[in-house]
């Protein structure tokens, strides 16, 4: 028991010399492409329904808005660029777990480190803490979080930016433990999106990052909480999870960081989908696939839950349940016969998608999600199998074992940078990109944190129209 106690304490006494030289590369590698999430996302007319509403209603002089560049306080501020970095499921993901650990982390740390006029220092191991909270939290409960229709992001967010709030504020062991059990009575989330739809999961990863934040602003201010939030008999675990591992939140803790294991994403669509991408492209760049002369196209994934979030949805009829069906999304790589990155499922795709295209639909009717029953597709554990049956007969297999971003199957820096690349050259000042980029590879020996800060702002004449195929003003 007192395992809430035992991460509070590891949070609090948490310092960076500590942290493995790969732990901080990648984290480096995880804030950059997170922070390239908040800035294209806030293009996106959902981003700009919330920036209207939050503009409108709050105030404060704390935390800065990316890309628009509004004062706000520390949690709306927060509030605003999760939902940006969150925007077009594009932002990280911890497969195992699974959750979404990134969209909540850095801005959360980005606000409070902003508001606490702390160094790059501190804000790269807030980062790490956050992420390594959150995705522990997740992971001692995984599968059934998921299982039982809860989203772990929101579930388990709130602890993860209570985290991070701890490290930039500089709370004791005793204030970390509280922030982290008031942090426990914000945690939410419901799945049904993935059945029928619906735009309230664009601010899935918002709610908890504002919600953390509070509960580290509390806790700092002599509010407190129930220190077995996490373990009790009316704790997280056994009322979100009911079967759980409590073994998984502490082992190794210090020495094993599951945050080595979070992958990126190079499609912006659910991560469960990935694989089935990177088959088909594996596939034709062996033999190529006239979209036309295709039958039916078979794709094996490892489980009934999987196939019930990803494969429910044939025919969507908005963006997010695209971004949630295999079918339709593998329909618009097929149709688009690009390779990675820029294979047709990128962030500019999505927006832009006509849902009802007949061309799409009648492709997406003939794909066909299953769980293998025999040895030939046992591959697909962590995969996924794709047999193509062309309307001359022709049966074409592939399989891929771990998609592009996974830590089987890493992104290098180098690509993590051209993603990057890809979400904020349409939109940021000529140079900004590099600016960054820089910035951020030596964030640790940054002392102003206001040098990242401002490079994220676009002026109001050089900023996108949110409509007609988002071109420049």
């Amino acid at each position: 028991m007192n395992e809430t106690r035992t991460l509070a304490n590891w949070v609090a006494g948490l310092k960076l010399n500590e942290v493995p030289e790969q732990v901080r590369d990648y984290a480096k590698r995880f804030i950059l492409d997170n922070l390239g999430c908040q800035i294209a996302g806030a293009t996106l007319p959902w981003s700009q329904t919330y920036y209207d509403v939050m503009k409108a209603t709050r105030s404060g002089t704390h935390a800065t808005v990316a890309y628009f560049g509004d004062k706000m306080s520390p949690d709306d501020a927060a509030f605003l660029n999760s939902t940006f970095n969150h925007a077009n499921e594009t932002d990280d993901t911890h497969l195992k777990s699974p959750t979404h650990p990134g969209g909540i982390a850095v801005p959360a740390a980005l606000a409070l480190a902003e508001y606490a006029k702390a160094t790059g220092e501190k804000l790269l191991l807030a980062v790490i803490a956050a992420y390594e909270i959150q995705i522990r939290i997740s992971w001692a409960c995984s599968p059934y979080l998921i299982y039982r229709g809860h989203h772990p992001p929101v579930g388990v967010g709130p602890f993860g930016a209570a985290a991070a709030g701890a490290v930039l504020l500089g709370l004791d062991k005793e204030t970390t433990l509280n922030a982290l059990a008031i942090a426990g009575s914000h945690s939410a989330g419901l799945i049904e999106y993935t059945k029928t739809g619906g735009s309230v999961k664009r601010i899935h990863s918002a709610i908890p990052t504002a919600a953390g934040v509070r509960a580290a602003m509390f806790a700092a201010a002599g509010i407190t909480g129930p220190h077995s939030i996490l373990e009790g008999e009316k704790g997280f675990c056994k009322v979100f999870a009911v079967d759980y591992d409590l073994n998984r939140l502490t082992e190794g803790l210090g020495t094993l960081y599951h945050t080595l294991d979070n992958a990126l994403k190079p499609y912006s669509c659910c991560h469960l989908i990935h694989a089935a991408f990177d088959t088909l492209d594996a596939l034709r760049d062996r033999e190529p696939i006239d979209p036309e002369q295709v039958d039916s196209i078979l794709v094996y994934t490892n489980s009934e839950q999987i196939l019930s979030h990803i494969g429910s949805i044939i025919e969507p009829e908005d963006i997010l349940g695209a971004q949630f069906s295999l079918p339709f999304s593998l329909a618009m790589r097929l149709h688009h016969g690009g390779r990675g990155v820029n294979g047709g499922n990128g962030f500019w795709d999505y927006p832009k998608v006509d849902v009802k295209n007949p061309v799409l639909v009648n492709t997406a009717r003939k794909v066909k999600c299953l769980v293998p029953t025999n040895a030939e597709w046992k591959a697909v554990d962590k995969g996924a199998g794709i047999e193509v049956i062309m309307k001359d007969g022709r049966r074409l297999k592939e399989i891929v074992a771990f998609s592009k971003g996974l830590p089987e199957n890493p992104m290098s820096a180098a690509e993590v940078e051209e993603k990057f690349h890809s979400l904020v050259d349409p939109i940021l000042p000529k140079g900004r990109p590099q600016q960054i980029i820089d910035i951020v590879r030596r964030i640790e020996t940054v002392k102003n944190i206001n040098e990242l800060i401002e490079l994220l702002i676009v002026p109001a004449d050089k900023r996108f129209a949110p409509i007609e195929g988002w071109k420049q003003r």
